[in-house]
């Protein structure tokens, strides 16, 4: 077991406060937005003065095992975050791993540089991810049935028919209505978010022009049983005015009221597989995702945005996501074989028994974890890594402990 020292990632729409506490620090006003455990070479954490990354590249065989090898190559399959969110995220999804091996290569054949900002594809490898709430965690993924869309819409046409909006943005919406009515409901998703996100300018300020008249929520509200509220959590106008707010003439504000808006409580999960999708909108969480940086943007972001890729590899349903609970064995899971979080409250020598590698991290209490040759004990904030080759630790204590391992079973 080797103790790790982890990287705060500071993007702008991180909460100043969350993950500080979590640290044991004051926050001091920065964003302090993710996280980091594990060996992902954009941050890796770090043993001593070594990056956990660069001791896994010495000794795979010992610290990751032959089956986790096999399966992921020298590389440890997930990483473990704490997530913590003021503003929304980018509207994203991630490609399956044929999309991102077919994208990979075409990039690296193109000799586009891997830290190039406006690189689309930086590995090989799909970014499945799993979001455990801490609290109120607000998410919009996948897609809200197309006729709860359209009476959104219909709400809309009616507001800037008030507010009297100039004739460019009465135009622009009635062309996005066309596009969710003009063919099936695949189809017509994906021509109304092509047409939505290619089309900034336009679409940017029919966003501006909505906020304007829909300023007044009162004006507008209807009932929680409206067809306009089909699919989300919240009403689509308050998400419109929450989101149009931090992201003024950002077209992807409009996408977010074609999304399904969720709320997760405290203990929930949402795992999201390739092809959805998705954006985060504030909340603190525990994050787990395979160790892949490919992200398919398409608005609500300063990063690069690649729509024709985004369009290309995202799936235009409106399946309704499962929100998850952890199972008798304290775990939960997304769809592949990736990675398995376990969450642990009050235990008393309870053994873990996953193979492979694992990176563990105490969020409030402390626990003490016994391999038999080796007693550490963790204290809130802090994490540690334990090799495929050591013993499974027992662990004891109380608070929460995050468990990241693969399914190797």
């Amino acid at each position: 077991m080797q103790r790790l020292t982890n990287t705060v990632k500071d993007y702008p729409w991180g909460a100043p406060s969350g993950i500080p506490e979590i640290l044991g620090q004051e926050p001091d006003g920065t964003p302090a937005a993710e996280l980091w455990v594990g060996a992902h070479p954009a941050a890796p954490s770090r043993v001593g003065d070594r990056g956990l990354d660069d001791l896994i590249a010495a000794d795979p065989e010992r610290l990751l095992g032959h089956e986790s090898r096999a399966r992921f190559g020298d590389r440890l399959p997930f990483l473990l975050k704490v997530l913590s969110a003021r503003t929304a995220l980018s509207i994203q999804s991630h490609p399956s791993r044929q999309q991102a091996l077919d994208g990979f290569a075409a990039e690296e054949a193109a000799g586009i540089p891997l830290d190039a900002p406006h690189r689309s594809y930086r590995d090989a490898w799909h970014k499945p991810e799993l979001i455990h709430a801490l609290g109120d965690f607000h998410a919009l993924c996948g897609f809200r049935p197309v006729p709860a869309i359209l009476a959104t819409i219909e709400r809309f046409e009616a507001a800037l028919s008030r507010d009297g909006a100039a004739r460019d943005a009465r135009d622009a919406l009635a062309d996005w209505r066309s596009a969710l009515t003009g063919a099936e409901e695949t189809a017509a998703l994906r021509d109304a978010v092509a047409l939505v996100l290619s089309s900034t300018d336009r679409f940017g300020s029919l966003a501006d022009a909505l906020a304007a008249a829909l300023a007044d929520p009162a004006t507008v509200r209807v009932g929680a049983d409206d067809a306009s509220h089909a699919g989300s959590s919240t009403d689509p106008v308050e998400t419109l005015l929450e989101v149009q707010a931090d992201f003024p003439h950002d077209p992807g504000v409009l996408v977010t009221v074609m999304l399904r808006r969720v709320l997760l409580r405290a203990g929930e999960s949402l795992a999201l597989d390739s092809g959805v999708l998705h954006a985060y909108l504030r909340g603190l969480g525990v994050e787990i995702m395979a160790a892949s940086d490919n992200v398919l943007r398409g608005g609500l972001t300063s990063k690069h945005i690649d729509v024709p890729e985004l369009i290309r590899a995202a799936r235009f349903d409106t399946r309704a996501p499962e929100v998850l609970a952890l199972d008798e064995r304290s775990e939960v899971r997304g769809t592949t074989d990736d990675f398995i979080l376990t969450v642990l409250s009050d235990v008393q020598d309870r053994a873990l028994s996953r193979p492979g590698p694992l990176a563990l991290l105490c969020t409030s209490g402390s626990f003490v974890l016994d391999t038999g040759e080796k007693t550490l004990r963790l204290e809130q904030g802090e994490a540690v890594f334990v090799g495929a080759d050591e013993p499974r630790p027992a662990v004891t204590g109380g608070g929460a402990l995050y468990i990241a391992s693969a399914a190797l079973l």
